[in-house]
């Protein structure tokens, strides 16, 4: 999508996403505390464009007032079981300490990104090494393997591949094995009939303490 910076007759300066898929109109939607959405015909020209944005500068501001507030950054994530105190620093690189990360100074959600990109590498070291080995130990062994961004399920089992949630990466390594563990059983019962909770309790008799965390401290880890 085209960024159009824009100057405003105040002096501020705003961020225009521009698509070309309106019909007739232009259509306005808010984006951020200093960024609008455009959508605008396919054949309005960038002089015409700007003329318009001059002579409608009133819904602009009108748009740019009904944008979210800007998301305040969390008080700590977690990682590997631990919480982790964010903060940011001068530096363009992301530094995790023993009890907190340093985060590159921005608006939390370019942090997100940038904390996302960072940390998808640690959790496919994390966590997909760990299903391996539990799947060798079982003999229950996944066609393939992967992680998923899923916004509803820590893991699944379809088709006999398994996905994991990335952001298992915050759980503690019992946490993440229960829910490898959890997967792996769904490869001989496609179900939670009892024969597979009784193969689960075999080989995660740690169970009830995994889910009792993942309940308690769940919700936390969607924080990215």
């Amino acid at each position: 999508m085209p960024l159009l910076p824009h100057l405003l007759s105040n002096g501020r300066s705003i961020q225009l996403h521009i698509s070309r898929r309106a019909k007739k109109n232009i259509i306005l939607r808010p984006h951020g505390e200093h960024s609008l959405r455009l959508s605008i015909p396919p054949q309005l020209s960038l002089p015409a464009l700007r003329r318009w944005l001059q002579h409608n500068e009133a819904a602009l501001l009108q748009m740019l007032a009904r944008a979210p507030e800007p998301a305040a950054i969390p008080g700590h994530i977690w990682l590997y079981g631990q919480p982790h105190q964010l903060h940011s620093h001068p530096q363009s690189d992301i530094q995790i300490q023993p009890d907190c990360i340093l985060l590159p100074s921005a608006p939390w959600q370019q942090q997100q990104i940038q904390l996302h990109r960072h940390l998808l590498p640690l959790a496919e070291r994390y966590l997909l090494p760990r299903l391996a080995e539990h799947a060798q130990r079982l003999q229950l062994i996944p066609e393939h393997s992967a992680l998923s961004r899923a916004r509803t399920f820590w893991g699944v089992c379809r088709r006999r591949s398994i996905r994991l949630n990335w952001r298992l990466v915050g759980a503690p390594e019992s946490v993440a094995d229960y829910v490898c563990i959890h997967e792996l059983c769904h490869l001989r019962h496609p179900n939670h009939s009892p024969d597979f909770w009784a193969l689960v309790e075999q080989h995660a008799p740690y169970r009830a303490d995994a889910s009792a965390w993942l309940k308690q401290h769940g919700r936390e880890l969607f924080v990215l």
